[in-house]
């Protein structure tokens, strides 16, 4: 069953769907972008994983997102799931790992783009944004080549009562280097969509050899590949705590602070 939905007025359409076998062929006929709940509830301590990695793989084999008790930074590429911890160590999860909040499509686009960028982080957004400048739609980007002077952070394992999101990142880890291989995943999202993810860039990273990864907040330069997908769809699961959570308090600033430097 589908159906139509129109999000903020007159804005854009998306189709929300009931999850079934028939859906997850769809979702990849249709470069339809799959969500696991809001990144605003995780914002607020939402981080109970409902949804598996077995099934979240029906709807698509490259992403982000996180684990149940946020164990890490989740990185979804050629259809493996990985998680990239605290403590620095990349491994591929089982399907039974739960999800509390993830992004994934398919990724049918088969011919690369080249992109060399400076400029750091901003650098890379407005070679993006140039080379791909409609936004009113979300788009996924798979990234690969050689990088300088990148870091990417995990943050550790929570415990109820879980504390909000901003406390956690204060603890998190962050990893540098100076030159490295591997890819960047991610998303870029309209601004229509601020009560329900973050607007603008979300993006992850992990290395060639998956031994290193995480939430990507710098990158100085890289000579690269880029494959790009337009997502025209939007099936968005909504786990059972979302009725018992508060997202009200949840501001831009502190969206901005988890997701930066």
């Amino acid at each position: 069953m589908r159906r139509k939905i129109i999000m903020w007025a007159v804005i854009f359409v998306f189709s929300i769907s009931l999850l079934s076998g028939c859906d997850a062929q769809k979702a990849k006929e249709d470069s339809a972008l799959y969500q696991i709940s809001t990144l605003q509830a995780l914002m607020v301590g939402a981080y109970d994983g409902e949804v598996t990695s077995g099934h979240m793989k029906h709807y698509g084999d490259t992403g982000l997102g996180t684990f149940d008790d946020l164990d890490g930074e989740m990185i979804v590429i050629d259809g493996k799931v990985y998680r990239a911890s605290v403590d620095g160590s990349v491994v591929e999860v089982e399907d039974s790992e739960t999800i509390p909040f993830a992004n994934v499509a398919f990724l049918t686009t088969q011919e690369p783009i080249a992109l060399s960028f400076d400029g750091g982080y901003d650098g890379l957004k407005a070679a993006l944004d140039e080379m791909f400048p409609h936004q009113n739609v979300p788009e996924m980007f798979s990234i690969s080549g050689t990088f300088t002077n990148i870091e990417y952070r995990s943050v550790p394992e929570q415990h109820e009562p879980f504390p909000a999101l901003t406390e956690v990142v204060k603890h998190q880890a962050i990893f540098k280097k100076e030159t490295i291989s591997g890819t960047i995943i991610g998303f870029r999202f309209p601004a229509f969509f601020d009560e329900m993810n973050v607007t603008g860039y979300h993006l992850h990273f992990i290395s060639d050899d998956r031994q290193n990864g995480g939430h990507l907040l710098d990158v100085a330069s890289g000579q690269t590949w880029v494959l790009a997908q337009s997502l025209d769809e939007l099936s968005l699961v909504f786990p059972d705590n979302l009725r018992d959570i508060d997202m009200s308090g949840t501001s831009d600033s502190d969206v901005k602070a988890v997701e930066s430097k």
